[in-house]
């Protein structure tokens, strides 16, 4: 392929046979070359796993640090073993039940990927994606792809062609244009290297279905904590507020906190009352602003608290597989038009409650 042009385009229409993306594909990548393409969840950005050469330019159109690790897409679920190692026996669950599809497992890293300089620390991530094109270019070049989403790293993933080719720094050496795919989330990244699986990124897979599928608990690396109430003005802000100030110092990278509301109106500041009894127990609550409780928000949420059980029944509506919990088992009184004394009043009892969120949130924890 000597004098092989960069930014050749493949544009496959509905119904087009796939022989001949897949074998351009293939030998552009048997080149050493590097090429983008339409997965099951976002455009992607590969070459051949055995080609340090293209792994360095996949590096560099990406703009990635090198200490950022590439992922391995394999052609089938009985790859696994040829570059994994010390697999634990909830694997096999998870590989049955998500493979193909939006979940990839960060495993104990084969010899074989190693030698290639592919891993991070020992492990790499896996993934089968749901793609019959793509895995047809996977078995004819006989290796994985080693792959990243096909955007500029710290910007938004690419769903088109169109999008990717703007995002990434340079031209590749052949683009796969399947069109614009279905906006949804990227894959799940699990750690599966330890006695329980470990949620490294949220995506496609809840953990609920992770949960129901191996029996194990699952830990996060990162913990989202959402409060509900009805305006997000008095309750949850106070919630949100005391819970950012009382989190352990070893956590405050890994634990976010935020608040809304089940009839909020967006932009309205937390109630004068709200904001002094925060005060007065030493927290700040002065630049909140109200927001609704979107299903995207919802669903973002590792841990939702809900002030009433109408509001713990509405959020159940949005995102049915979330964990919600009430904050007290009688609820939290409304404190709202009421003087700085029910405010405190219930300042109190959001505070007398929030140990068993501490509990909940160490539990998460991995």
């Amino acid at each position: 392929m000597f004098g092989r042009k960069k930014g050749l385009i493949i544009r496959m229409e509905s119904g087009q046979p796939d022989s001949f993306p897949v074998e351009r594909a293939a030998s552009i990548l048997k080149e050493q070359g590097v090429i983008a393409f339409p997965t099951d969840t976002v455009y992607g950005l590969g070459c051949r796993a055995d080609s340090a050469k293209a792994v360095k330019t996949v590096y560099k159109l990406k703009g990635r640090d090198h200490k950022n690790p590439l992922i391995l897409l394999i052609s089938s679920a009985g790859e696994i073993q040829r570059y994994s190692k010390g697999l634990p026996a909830y694997a096999e669950k998870l590989v049955r039940a998500f493979w193909p599809g939006p979940l990839t497992l960060v495993v104990r890293a084969s010899d074989r990927v190693v030698g290639w300089k592919l891993d991070k620390g020992g492990t790499i991530g896996l993934r089968v994606p749901d793609h019959a094109l793509l895995q047809e270019i996977l078995k004819r070049s006989g290796v994985p792809l080693a792959t990243t989403s096909a955007n500029r790293s710290g910007t938004g993933e690419s769903y088109s062609a169109q999008e990717a080719m703007t995002s990434l720094t340079g031209p590749v050496d052949l683009m796969l244009d399947g069109g614009e795919i279905n906006r949804g989330q990227p894959s799940t990244v699990l750690d599966i290297t330890g006695s329980h699986p470990v949620i490294l990124r949220k995506g496609s897979v809840p953990s609920a279905r992770i949960l129901r599928e191996t029996g194990l608990p699952v830990k996060l690396s990162k913990v989202q904590v959402l409060f509900v109430c009805t305006g997000n003005t008095c309750r949850s802000p106070m919630a949100e507020g005391y819970l950012r100030h009382i989190l352990p110092g070893q956590w405050r990278e890994r634990v976010t906190v935020s608040s809304c509301g089940t009839g909020a109106m967006p932009g309205m500041p937390a109630m004068g009352n709200s904001q002094q009894a925060s005060h007065r127990s030493g927290f700040d609550i002065g630049h909140h602003r109200s927001s609704s409780c979107t299903q995207d928000k919802v669903r973002q949420a590792d841990l939702i608290v809900a002030m009433e059980e109408k509001h713990r029944q509405d959020i159940k509506k949005l995102a049915p597989e979330n964990e919600i919990l009430l904050l007290s088992p009688d609820g939290v009184p409304d404190p709202i038009g009421g003087t700085l004394e029910n405010y405190l009043k219930t300042l109190d009892l959001i505070k007398n409650e929030m140990p068993d969120i501490l509990e909940f949130i160490r539990e998460k924890l991995f």
